[in-house]
Order: structure tokens, then sequence, then C-alpha cells
């Protein structure tokens, strides 16, 4: 290659490069002329930014959680979470918690499983806790990582396929041990008014309670009788929850209701989202993350579609449908956008945040009626799971 003589712009730059080496000192012409000093720290008020979790299911060995302000749409920042990792925020909101899988050879080699704790506003690592490799590699359905009511334990559901439950003490930063004693159980419900009991829903239809100790062993259990008949009416396993209810609804409509306020779980009565108009035309509940609840207000948000039929469990939404949990009627009516996944951030000004897979719908819930409020678009690959930031304003 023939090599051109520099030009008198390019001498006049050496030139200048030049004199000021010769006017620093030894050690500073040793330096790198520009040093990276670490990330920038998102804004204090975190009110309304919103987590979503991406599987990517094209590479699921790049798996991430994509954080967005809400208020505008504009993204704040990522935290990757390897192999179909899955995600929650601490009650502060100061924290992220990983549920992960890494392989010596990304795709193969000697697996080690970890949950991972990362500063929220920083969005740098600050601590990884091994556990058994046992974490159920599955969908981003909220009950597969969860966090008992206190804050103090991260409870996560295993399958190797035989299924039990992984504990982590979050206070002490370690492993606290396994339970295996929801064998044949499934799906992580944390109990909102107890501070350190969840729920599991078990194969015969009945619901196990299980409480921690202060160490996070298995201290008691109680079992139910069946909530649900398991064959004829099948329920999508991630409820909504208030402060002593859960909410689950049924592949054909219906709304189990688990009251725990006392000390043994009992059920209310069944009752129908549907009416006689609603059944001729098939509708039925479907998608993922599919139901919430206004804590505040009192109202159920449910994925509805119509043309229902066996496996269109999982078909997105067509339509929003709300519900007065007081008076068990729906009250509105809202278009779905097709979404997967819904989720509610509580507080003075309620909004509700739905998925379709790709894109995050945002809807003002301070009325009866949802208000659409605006889109971010491309918030996800291949995302089932969409958080807000926890409300800090007290128990609701």
């Amino acid at each position: 290659m023939i090599k051109r003589p520099p030009t008198a712009a390019r001498l006049g730059c050496l030139l200048a490069a030049a004199l000021l080496a010769a006017s620093m000192p030894a050690a500073a012409q040793n330096k790198p002329m520009e040093e990276l000093t670490g990330g920038h720290t998102l804004a204090a008020d975190a009110s309304q930014r919103i987590y979503v979790m991406d599987s990517v299911f094209q590479h699921l060995t790049d798996s991430r959680v994509n954080i967005y302000d809400g208020a505008n749409g504009k993204f704040l920042g990522m935290v990757p979470t390897s192999y179909n990792g899955h995600m929650q925020v601490s009650p502060d909101g100061k924290d992220i918690y990983v549920m992960t899988t890494y392989h010596e050879r990304v795709t193969r080699g000697k697996r080690t499983d970890v949950v991972e704790i990362w500063d929220a506003s920083a969005l740098t690592f600050k601590k990884e806790i091994e556990i058994p490799a046992k974490r159920a590699q599955a969908l981003n359905y909220r009950g597969i990582f969860r966090q008992t009511a206190d804050g103090k334990f991260i409870v996560l559901q295993n399958a190797t396929p035989a299924s039990s439950i992984s504990v982590v003490d979050l206070a002490k930063e370690k492993f606290a041990g396994e339970i295996t004693a929801g064998a044949g159980c499934w799906s992580i419900i944390p109990m909102p008014n107890k501070p350190r009991s969840f729920m599991t829903i078990c194969g015969d239809g009945a619901l196990l309670q299980m409480d921690l100790d202060e160490s996070g062993k298995l201290a008691s259990q109680h079992r139910s009788k069946a909530m649900f008949p398991v064959r004829d009416d099948p329920i999508f396993i991630a409820p909504a929850l208030l402060h002593d209810k859960a909410y689950f609804v049924s592949f054909h409509g219906n709304v189990y209701t688990a009251d725990f306020s006392g000390q043994e779980i009992r059920f209310e009565p069944v009752w129908s989202l549907l009416n006689d108009e609603d059944k001729a035309k098939g509708w039925v509940p479907g998608g993922y993350n599919l139901i919430d609840v206004n804590r505040a207000a009192q109202r159920l948000y449910v994925f509805m579609h119509p043309d229902g039929k066996e496996g269109s469990h999982k078909n997105p939404a067509a339509e929003i449908w709300v519900y007065d949990l007081k008076t068990k009627q729906r009250i509105a009516r809202e278009p779905g956008r097709d979404a997967l996944s819904m989720s509610v951030a509580q507080g003075p000004h309620p909004r509700l945040l739905t998925l379709d897979g790709g894109n995050v719908n945002i809807y003002d819930i301070s009325g009866p009626q949802p208000k659409y409020l605006r889109t971010i678009e491309g918030a996800g690959e291949a995302a089932l799971q969409v958080e807000p930031q926890p409300y800090q304003g007290g128990k609701q």
C-alpha cells in the first residue's frame, strides 16, 4: 500500500499532541486520555418507572430487564438476566432481584443457578446468591419467582421435573433451604396479610399454605379442601391479590375467591364473569399474567376474547373487562390491543400496564373506565411480564 505524506492539518494535530504530552508529568502520560467513571444514576423519582422482563425467545441466553419512564416512554436502561431470567423489584424499590442460570460454555457445560441483586437506580450488580440448580426454567409467570410480604425472603419454584421450593434469605444474603412439602403443587402466591406465608396450587385443586420461620425453614402448613374442579374448570395460576383475598379466574370465566383473613383458607361462592349473551358469543379469559386488581378501588381487570375453544386460553386480549369486586358486576370494557400480560401500578394515580409481547400500553384507571394514555413501542422482543415501581405510600 502506498502511504501518502501527512497533510498540513494532520501535521498540526500531531504537533499539538506532542506539545501536550511534553507538558504532562511522566505518570500522566501513561494514563488514557479518557477514563470511564461509571454509569449514571436514574432520577430519584421512580414512581413512573416500568420494568419489562424480556425473555427474547429467539436467543434465550440474552434475556434482559428493560426499564422505561412511563410518563414519557423514555428508555432508561437495562439489566442483563442471562438464560431465561426472571425478575422482581424489592418492596422499597431500591433493588432488582434476578433469578437466572449460567452455563460454563453459554449453552452447555456446568450449570449454576443464582439469585442476583442489582441496584435499581445505578443499574449496577451488587450481590450473587447461589441456589440449587433446580429452578424452574419457565415462562415469566409471576408465580415462579416471588417475595414474602415482609420482603425478607425470596421464594422460587423448582422443577427437576419434580416440584419443590427454594428459599433465599435476603437479610443474610444466602440460600436458606429447600422445601419439598409442596411436591405435586405449583406456583408461589404470597399472602399479603401474613409476613412470611405463601400459598401454592395443588394437583387436586386444593391450596397449600406454607408458613416460614425466622430462618426461612418451613414452620407449619395448612392444606385446604379443593377450591376448583381440576378437569372441568381449570384455573390460571396467577391470581389478583387484595390484602386478605386472592381472585383466580378459570378457563371458562368463573371466579374462585380464596379468603385467607383467618387461620385457615376459606372459599367464597363461585361467580361468573359472563352473562348469557357473553356465553353465547364464547367470551373467555386468555393470556399469561392476565388478571390484576386496583386494590384501593377494588376493581378487577381481566383479558377476554370471543369464540373461545379448547386451547385458546393463551389467546391475546380482544378486550379488557373491568369488574367491581363489591358488586361482582362488570362496569367497563376496553379494547385489549392484543395484550398477553398486565400489571396494575397502585397508588393515588393508578395505572394499568398491558404488554403484547413487544409493546407496553398505559392506561389511567383512576375511574371505572380505563383511559388509554400512551404506548411504549418496542419495549421488548418477546416479553410476558411487565411490572411497575412498587407503591411507597402505605398498605392498600
